[in-house]
């Protein structure tokens, strides 16, 4: 067991020995410990007609949450301490598809492969850091996280630049500064408008650029890429806030950074496949990416552990009970954006007609169960500068065939209502669908359901923001919804492919 870990009781049963390590400058109350916060979840009941899906357990499906966190921690451990997750290319990218080709195994899953695919070189923070200087003053910003691909310093790193505070971004922000060759820092904030701070800052001649994200704590904040000239890093809110003081304070701001990126070559991601054989040749898939940034339980351990509770209910059904083949798929995921992004996925849709000429439905499992948070809360007693967090889960956008498959979607928002899933009330109105759902969507059946939270590719994002109850709720949702697609013919389903574009 990790020296910093703890025991992870949910509902007093032990999960495993993750504990959760809080990271510098976070305030106590905004981590709570995980016997607390999943007891304290609100379960929707099983309702009545429904008892055949009182085996999909959300405190079952808890484990796999944190058994793909610790994968991610090991990475943390034994490699990388800042820059860590189960991440594309990277050893606990191997690690986690072993893991999951085992659990399938498990259950029974035949035809269980690891699919490897070759890596075009992939972008690697090998070290970085950033101090802050201000007369006798010198502070290390800990949570500086480089955009993902950013560019990195010359090899003995950038120094002594003059820092420079341009609040939100706007035009009007750098009304009277000049920027050029300079460490400019921006705010953002999740909710808020993009007014394209850190693009305006590139373009003005910044020698660096930091994004600080206001969140209150100190997060680490993974970012995609910003497609900066310059090295660009997020930061936290109290790192943030910390330099804006400095400034404000009137004496000069100097910023040492250094940042070096390797190209890492030789490098693989993988597939990885199981099935359940049915009645017939027609198929119904279920499909889970795998990567994520730090502990990535949200995004996607809990899509995964979705997708594993519906392969468990599937295999305790009689074959000859399941009228098509399910096929269940870890994706290898998009999160190293760029080259190489998705290199999995995109060699499923190039072959379409191998694998889906006969498939009724995708179930695309991403993010379906995050808790409940609040930002500054009003009149709430005591320090109101924090993040509180409810008893239950956040509603979820959510996509179901699009306008023509109405019975779909007729289907979906049914099943969501039955089982307690909540969801905003109107499906997404734009094409492609967000979620790995958009790369298939144009010629199939599809569902997805998931949120972007305020933990959202931060080292915040634990298995104690993934409610077990809204594990449950969805992934009972999702098996009704095979169910009754499972009704229907092909033909009432299937539409040709649908034309690229908006």
């Amino acid at each position: 067991m990790h020296a910093n870990a703890r025991l992870l009781t949910v509902g007093g049963l032990v999960l495993s020995g993750l504990g959760l390590v809080r990271p510098a400058g976070l305030m106590a109350q905004d981590v709570f410990p995980g016997a607390r916060v999943q007891d304290a979840y609100l379960q929707w009941p099983l309702p009545k007609g429904a008892e055949q899906y009182a085996d999909i357990d959300g405190r079952r499906m808890l484990q796999d949450v944190v058994a793909q966190a610790e994968i991610a921690r090991r990475y943390r451990d034994q490699i990388h301490p800042k820059y860590w997750g189960r991440i594309i290319g990277m050893e606990s990218d191997a690690w986690a598809a072993a893991w999951l080709a085992g659990r399938f195994r498990s259950i029974g899953l035949s035809d269980v492969k690891i699919q490897n695919f070759d890596l075009p070189p992939q972008w690697y923070p090998r070290t970085y850091g950033v101090m802050v200087k201000s007369g006798s003053e010198t502070v290390e910003l800990v949570s500086a996280q480089p955009f993902f691909r950013s560019p990195g310093t010359p090899p003995g790193g950038l120094n002594n630049l003059e820092a420079v505070y341009v609040g939100l971004g706007t035009e009007a922000d750098f009304m009277g500064h000049d920027v050029r060759g300079k460490a400019v820092f921006t705010y953002s904030m999740l909710g808020a408008a993009n007014f394209g701070a850190v693009a305006r800052a590139n373009q003005k001649g910044a020698a660096v650029v930091f994004d600080a994200q206001m969140l209150p704590g100190n997060m680490r904040y993974q970012a995609y890429p910003g497609n900066t000239q310059v090295p660009t890093f997020t930061v936290g809110n109290d790192d943030g806030a910390k330099v804006r003081a400095m400034i404000a304070a009137g004496g000069p701001v100097r910023v040492d950074v250094r940042l070096d990126i390797e190209m890492m070559p030789n490098r693989q991601t993988a597939l990885v496949w199981g099935t359940l054989p049915g009645t017939s040749d027609e198929t119904i898939y279920v499909t889970a990416h795998r990567d994520g940034w730090f502990d990535a339980a949200g995004d996607n351990a809990s899509g995964v552990a979705s997708m594993i509770g519906l392969a468990e209910h599937y295999a305790r059904i009689p074959r000859s009970q399941r009228p098509r083949t399910l096929v269940f798929v870890g994706l290898d995921g998009h999160h190293n954006s760029g080259e190489g992004s998705a290199t999995g996925i995109r060699w499923m849709v190039e072959n379409r007609a191998q694998f889906f000429a006969k498939t009724a439905l995708m179930i695309n499992a991403e993010h379906p169960s995050t808790v409940q948070t609040i930002i500054r809360p009003r009149y709430k007693r005591g320090n109101a500068d924090m993040i509180v967090w409810g008893n239950t889960y956040m509603p979820q956008q959510w996509y179901a065939g699009g306008p023509t498959r109405p019975e779909l979607e007729r289907i979906a928002t049914r099943a969501f209502r039955e089982f307690g899933m909540t969801h905003y009330l109107d499906p997404e109105p734009g094409r492609p669908p967000a979620t790995d759902m958009g790369s298939f969507y144009r010629y199939m059946p599809g569902v997805v359901a998931s949120e972007y939270h305020h933990y959202f590719h931060t080292d915040l994002e634990t298995p104690e923001t993934v409610p077990w109850t809204g594990l449950e709720a969805s992934t009972r949702a999702y098996a009704r919804i095979i169910d009754e697609v499972n009704k229907l013919p092909l033909s009432a389903l299937q539409r040709p492919e649908e034309p690229t574009g908006p």
